[in-house]
């Protein structure tokens, strides 16, 4: 297995998980947490090949990832109840962000697109399936909130462009996704936020009289 296909696999094992814990989180029958993990797991993936113009979407094409969302689905709600699952949630849709800018950066640069398209793709990639996850669970998805998340995958793109002509591919991959990684954990363990606009001038001095 290469490196991109390892890592297309990880990304399908982590969001799926994360997925699945969602929708055990909103009390979702079976068939809506296969349906959630599903979409979850692919929908970024899905479309980064539609957008780089393959053929036939990756998924399509290795019936095999539906095992493992199906083994990662049973996992989940076997292990129900034994973990923290807000911690978990954020642990693994962290791994599937990291995993899933690179793997799609790796794509783009074996393929020879512009840093631009570059760009788009990794992050496209890295949240096209959570903000999907999101909203069919009627929730502002993770990358337009508060919280540090489509910032750490832009991050993570931007500095695997620029030291991978250097490192290489694979150390470089390593080195970003950890990076990515790092740097989404930091922020939701501390809380590090992106600063919000007030409405106005009576709702800053609000917060600051609540602070």
């Amino acid at each position: 297995m290469d490196l991109m296909t390892a890592l297309d696999t990880i990304g399908i094992i982590v969001f799926a998980a994360s997925g699945a814990i969602n929708a055990i989180q909103k009390k979702m029958d079976i068939f809506g947490i296969f349906t959630l993990a599903t979409v979850t797991a692919i929908g970024g993936g899905v479309i980064r090949d539609v957008v780089i113009n393959i053929d036939l979407p990756t998924f399509f094409k290795r019936p095999q990832y539906l095992l493992f969302i199906a083994a990662t689905v049973l996992l989940i709600i076997f292990m129900r109840g034994k973990f923290k699952w807000q911690f978990l949630f954020n642990l693994f849709d962290a791994i599937g962000l990291a995993v899933f800018t690179i793997q799609a950066g790796m794509t783009a640069i074996s393929m020879n697109l512009n840093f631009m398209t570059f760009l788009f793709v990794s992050l496209i990639t890295a949240v096209g399936g959570g903000i999907i996850r999101d909203v069919m669970s009627k929730e502002v998805p993770l990358v337009l909130r508060e919280e540090v998340y489509a910032v750490a995958s832009i991050a993570g793109a931007v500095l695997f462009w620029f030291i991978y002509p250097y490192l290489g591919i694979t150390v470089s991959a390593y080195l970003c996704i950890a990076f990515i990684f790092i740097l989404r954990m930091v922020c939701v363990i501390f809380h590090l936020n992106l600063p919000k606009i007030p409405l106005n001038y009576e709702d800053a001095d609000h917060k600051a009289e609540k602070n």
